[in-house]
């Protein structure tokens, strides 16, 4: 072969390879690759499909019935539809169905899709103190001891006990809290012997011997600075009349020093009173100063602490001055880029609406606690508080007259700005919650460290 001929294949190769990479970075190249391959409908409602691709297409159903495609109930015969515009998909009864898309007559994607009747729960915005105490004592740091002599020792330490550790038991006694701990360092010192702990790092479990010091006040201690739980103020962000539970915050709990998730022995919830606020700043997070109500008897329990908040049994029904009645939850399909509203408290137990737009919402194909990103547009709210801050984790955010989402976390440097986990995500979770306990391991308040 001529060199002629190669260098025209090499070109063709080079104009092909080119126009590929060029297609690649087209938004109709992204629509299609991102394009679902499975999807909830909410029954009765009209969903809508944007996939802007110029190519001949059509559109047969697989499996299942009661599918309508623009108006059109789809059968197995392929049916012409226009993808540079967008579609409407709607169900008439609940079930799962699969229909299949062709380019040029050749299959190209299937899609399931799941016709649902929409759950619906009370929007909440509440105000609330949360208090949690921990399954063991949570190891925070080290404090240097001193015996009389001057010798510099935290025997703590010096046994491998790291920061993060979770001290289960002493001496073969459950550690329920930082008194327990006390009175067994206390008796293992003056019996002069080693005291045993169980602690649980990870998932590992571990035994240690440490032997007591006797330091100034004639006190025994082991040179650890430990907490036995963590308390703080949040949003209740649902209440779900069907099953008598609630979830709030919409990220988990760890400890504020180690990071680590709490894994709680027990918890409640109790309506909390808003006094003051800190406006946040960039670079600054502002925070909700609460008061708890000690004539109030706890609002409800804690039973589980995950990736999307915290989750219980509330004691009695929840009321909102704003939803009278249940709301629908919007499908993760559902939820757009576009104005919305977000209710939470910014002074005593008022509920107040502010207004914010949900910039993006991202494809997920498994859950995440990181599902849209908002912004704040209330002018009131901008002055009151900046934006968002702590305190807020959980707030609603109302879309279309359907429970979207959740607010979560804060951008540190616009604090205007933040995440929200899908409500969709949130209560699915709450309804494993309500069929069983489920204890899986932000910045949170906590309680006072003690030195031992």
């Amino acid at each position: 072969m001529s060199g002629s001929g190669l260098n025209r294949r090499g070109w063709c190769g080079l104009a092909l390879a080119t126009l590929i990479v060029i297609t690649s970075l087209t938004p109709q190249f992204r629509s299609a690759v991102t394009f679902p391959t499975s999807l909830k409908l909410p029954v009765g409602e009209r969903h809508f499909l944007r996939l802007n691709l110029p190519l001949p297409a059509s559109v047969r159903l697989r499996k299942g019935t009661s599918l309508k495609l623009n108006n059109h109930w789809l059968t197995a015969k392929p049916a012409e539809i226009n993808l540079t515009g967008p579609l409407t998909l709607e169900s008439n009864r609940p079930g799962q169905s699969e229909m299949e898309f062709l380019l040029f007559g050749i299959p190209w994607k299937r899609v399931i899709v799941e016709a649902q009747v929409p759950k619906k729960v009370i929007p909440g915005g509440h105000a609330i103190g949360v208090l949690l105490t921990s399954r063991g004592l949570i190891v925070v740091g080290h404090d240097a001891l001193s015996r009389v002599a001057g010798r510099v020792r935290s025997p703590g330490w010096e046994a491998g006990i790291a920061v993060g550790d979770l001290l289960l038991e002493a001496d073969g006694n459950q550690l329920v809290t930082v008194g327990d701990l006390a009175q067994a360092v206390d008796k293992a010192g003056r019996e002069g012997r080693n005291l045993t702990l169980k602690l649980k790092r990870g998932s590992e479990i571990h035994e240690v011997q440490v032997r007591p010091v006797l330091t100034a006040g004639n006190r025994y201690r082991i040179g650890l600075f430990v907490r036995d739980g963590a308390n703080g103020v949040g949003t209740l962000s649902f209440y779900d009349p069907a099953t008598g539970c609630y979830g709030a915050l919409g990220h988990i709990i760890t400890d504020p020093d180690t990071g680590t998730p709490l894994t709680i022995r027990e918890g409640s919830i109790v309506k909390a009173f808003i006094s003051s606020i800190t406006a946040g700043m960039r670079g600054r997070p502002g925070e909700k100063i609460g008061v708890f109500q000690p004539e109030e008897s706890a609002w409800g329990n804690i039973s589980a602490n995950t990736e999307f908040g915290i989750f219980g049994q509330l004691n009695a029904p929840l009321s909102n001055p704003y939803f009278p009645e249940a709301i629908p939850v919007a499908l993760v399909s559902e939820v757009h880029p576009g104005p919305a509203e977000m209710y939470t408290v910014l002074e005593r137990d008022r509920i107040e609406r502010f207004q914010v737009e949900i910039e993006r919402v991202n494809n997920q194909v498994t859950p995440s606690d990181k599902g849209l990103i908002l912004r704040i547009t209330d002018p009131v709210l901008l002055r009151k508080s900046g934006g968002i801050i702590q305190g807020m984790s959980g707030s609603p955010i109302i879309q279309d007259g359907k429970l979207a989402g959740i607010v979560t976390h804060v951008f540190v440097n616009d604090p205007s700005r933040g995440f929200g986990v899908l409500a969709e995500w949130m209560l699915e979770k709450s309804l494993v919650v309500s069929r069983g306990t489920v204890s899986v391991p932000y910045f949170f308040a906590s309680t006072d460290v003690s030195t031992i």
